[in-house]
């Protein structure tokens, strides 16, 4: 339910980032290293300030965040879900990009059925880097 921010050079705790409701499964730091990106179980990803030790705002996803990244070029965090894989701006905090699957297309590509006993399909993404 909460990030841990640790002084590496005398290995003392700086800051608890608390404020998930679930278990947390990823967190992800910004290329200049002054943002975190924490998410999980509860579908929210919570911006942090990393000197400041505080949220700045929240991200709904809708479902369990398995992995996020930064992209290293542009104010852009992405987030891989057991729905899609979301591209959001963070200056604007308005998604870029939901990338689905179509589990029909894909189902008929492997056996030409969708659902039905034992050939339901559940396909998501479970880490990223970009």
């Amino acid at each position: 339910h909460t990030v841990k921010v640790w002084n590496l050079q005398n290995c003392k705790l700086r800051n608890t980032l608390a404020g998930h409701s679930g278990y947390l499964n990823t967190v992800a730091v910004s290329p200049d290293g002054s943002l975190c990106a924490s998410g999980g179980k509860d579908g929210v990803i919570l911006l942090w300030d990393l000197a400041e030790g505080k949220k700045l705002y929240s991200l709904e996803a809708g479902s369990i965040i398995h992995s996020l990244c930064f992209s290293p070029n542009r104010y852009w965090l992405c987030a891989a879900t057991e729905n899609s894989i979301r591209i959001w701006d963070l200056e604007s905090k308005s998604v870029v990009e939901d990338l689905r699957v179509d589990l029909k297309v894909e189902a008929e590509k492997s056996d030409g059925a969708v659902g039905g006993a034992n050939k339901t399909k559940v396909i998501y993404c479970t880490s990223l880097n970009w």
